[in-house]
C-alpha cells in the first residue's frame, strides 16, 4: 500500500505543478467572468444606448414634435427642415441621420437616412413613435376617446397552460438548452483533457523503457491503480476549485439579478435530478479515463498517443454533437438510441434529462448501462494493462489490440 501512495503522490504532485494544469484551472474561470461581464461591457460600449441626433423632414409638424418629446432616445434638430441641409449636416457629423416622413392617401411612410447601417433598435423606436402619433391623430379625427383607443389597441393576452406538471415553459426550455450546451461542452473538454493526460502518463514511461524497472518492484495492477488515483485526484482538485469559486460567486452576488435567475432555474428541478447529473458526469469521465488508460498501455511511445487515441476522440465528438442535437430535438430516434450508448449517454442522456424529455425508467436504465460499462471497462483495463505495459509494438491500434486480447486470453 505504501508503494501505491508513493506513486500516487509522485504523479499527482508532478501533474498539478505543470503550467498546463494551472492554465486549464484558471482559463475557464476567466472565460466565465468574461461571459458574465459581457452584458455590462455591451451596455457600456454600445453606442445605440446613446441619444440619437436626428433631423425630421415632414410637412406635418406633429411628427417632429412627437419625436422631439422622446428625449430618452432622440434629439431633434428643429432648424434642419429640408433635404439639402439634412444631407450637409449628416456629412459634417452634426446629426446621426434624418427621417423623411410622407403622407399619401391616409398612408404614412418614413425613410431613415444614415451614412452607416442603422441599428434595429433605432428603427424600432422610430416605428413605435411614429405609429403612436399616427394612431393618436386618426383617433382625434374620428373622435375616439383615449379610453376607447386603449381598449381597441390593447393586445390579446395568450399564455400556455401546462396540464402536465413535468413540462418546462418555452422560456425555461430556452434557458435549459443553453445550460445543457455549456455543460456538455465542459464535459467534452474534461474528457479530452484527462483522457490525453492518462494516455500520455502511461505512454511516457513505456517510451523511456523504464517500465521493466518499475514493475520489478511493484505489480502492474498497483501501478495502474496509483496512476488512475492520481489523475482522479487531479480531476477532483480542479472540480473542487470550481465549486469553491461558484460558492464565492453565489455568496457574494446572492442579491444580484443574474445569481437569482440562476437559482430560480436550478429550483425548477428536484434535488435528485442534480444528483443524477453528477452521476452521469462522474461515470462518463471514469469511462473515458479507463478507455484512455487501456489505449495508453498499448501505445509504444508518447509520440503516437494522438494516433492511438483518435478513435476515442471521435466517440467523444459524436457524443458532444449528439448532445447538441438532443438539446434541439430530444425526442429524435437517433438521439434516443444514442442516449443509451455508454460512450454517448453522459452527454446525450444528460441533455434529454435536463429538458424533461425522458421518463425516470429511461434515465435509470441509461445510468445502469453506463455504470455496468464502467465496471466492465475497469476489469478489462486491469486485465489488458498487465500484458500491455511490457508490449512494444508499432503495428497500430487495431493490430496491437488484437495481440493484447490474445495475450490476455492465454494468461
Amino acid at each position: 500500500m505504501s508503494k501505491f501512495w508513493v506513486i500516487t503522490k509522485q504523479v499527482y504532485k508532478r501533474r498539478v505543478k505543470t503550467k498546463s494544469f494551472l492554465i486549464s484551472l484558471l482559463f475557464p474561470v476567466f472565460i466565465a467572468a468574461l461571459i458574465a461581464g459581457i452584458p455590462k461591457m455591451v451596455e457600456y460600449f454600445d453606442s445605440s444606448s446613446d441619444i440619437t441626433t436626428i433631423a425630421v423632414l415632414t410637412d406635418n409638424p406633429i411628427y417632429q414634435k412627437a419625436l422631439a418629446k422622446d428625449k430618452d432616445n432622440f434629439k431633434v434638430m428643429p432648424k434642419i427642415t429640408d433635404k439639402t441641409a439634412a444631407q450637409s449636416a449628416l456629412k459634417d457629423g452634426e446629426i446621426d441621420g434624418f427621417v423623411t416622413i410622407t403622407e399619401k392617401n391616409d398612408t404614412v411612410s418614413a425613410v431613415y437616412t444614415t451614412e452607416e447601417t442603422a441599428g434595429q433598435d433605432i428603427l424600432t423606436r422610430l416605428t413605435e413613435d411614429l405609429t403612436a402619433t399616427k394612431v393618436a391623430e386618426k383617433a382625434a379625427i374620428y373622435k375616439i376617446t383615449s379610453d376607447q383607443l386603449n381598449e381597441i389597441t390593447s393586445p390579446v393576452s395568450v399564455t400556455n397552460d401546462l396540464e402536465a406538471s413535468n413540462q418546462l415553459t418555452n422560456h425555461e426550455k430556452d434557458v435549459m438548452s443553453a445550460a445543457v450546451l455549456i455543460l456538455t461542452l465542459v464535459i467534452f473538454i474534461f474528457v479530452m483533457s484527462y483522457a490525453n493526460i492518462v494516455a500520455s502518463e502511461i505512454a511516457t514511461e513505456k517510451g523511456t523503457r523504464i517500465m521493466e524497472v518499475i514493475l520489478s518492484s511493484v505489480s502492474a495492477t498497483t501501478h495502474l491503480f496509483a496512476k488512475l488515483t492520481a489523475i482522479i485526484l487531479m480531476l477532483l482538485t480542479q472540480i473542487g476549485f470550481y465549486v469553491v469559486c461558484g460558492a464565492i460567486v453565489l455568496i457574494a452576488g446572492r442579491n444580484t439579478t443574474m445569481v437569482q435567475n440562476v437559482l430560480d432555474q436550478v429550483a425548477v428541478f428536484p434535488a435528485y435530478y442534480l444528483v443524477l447529473n453528477l452521476l452521469f458526469v462522474i461515470l462518463g469521465l471514469l469511462l473515458y479515463i479507463l478507455i484512455a488508460a487501456m489505449i495508453g498501455s498499448m501505445v509504444p511511445n508518447v509520440e503516437t498517443v494522438a494516433q492511438f487515441i483518435y478513435p476515442m476522440t471521435i466517440l467523444a465528438i459524436i457524443g458532444y454533437w449528439g448532445s447538441i442535437a438532443a438539446a434541439n430535438a430530444p425526442d429524435n430516434l437517433l438521439v434516443i438510441i444514442g442516449s443509451y450508448i455508454p460512450t454517448f449517454s453522459p452527454m446525450m442522456m444528460l441533455a434529454r434529462m435536463d429538458l424533461l424529455s425522458v421518463s425516470t425508467l429511461g434515465i435509470f436504465s441509461s445510468l445502469a448501462i453506463l455504470a455496468l460499462s464502467v465496471v466492465g471497462a475497469f476489469f478489462l483495463t486491469v486485465r489488458l494493462y498487465q500484458g500491455n505495459v511490457l508490449l512494444y509494438s508499432n503495428d497500430g491500434l487495431w493490430k496491437t489490440w488484437k495481440t493484447s486480447l490474445s495475450y490476455a486470453k492465454r494468461k
